[in-house]
């Protein structure tokens, strides 16, 4: 992981890491992808799908992790 490095690996850190950078580069607001969507914290389409699909994988991920622990 590129800015997490003290961190144990897992999905969600990793996560966390695409998503800090995509707000790095875009120059946005540090928000969850979630909130992003609610507030309008994005700069156009391409911002908007991006964080449409990155809450689609966290959904995924948090359900596949959920799971593990049943």
């Amino acid at each position: 992981m590129k800015h997490f490095k003290d961190r144990e690996f897992n999905l969600f850190n990793y996560m966390c890491d695409i998503l800090y950078e995509f707000y790095e580069k875009n120059e946005l607001e540090h928000l969850c992808a979630l909130d992003s969507l609610a507030v309008g914290n994005y700069k156009n389409r391409k911002h908007y799908l991006f964080l449409q699909r990155f809450c689609s994988v966290w959904d995924r991920v948090e359900q596949r992790e959920f799971n593990k622990e049943k």
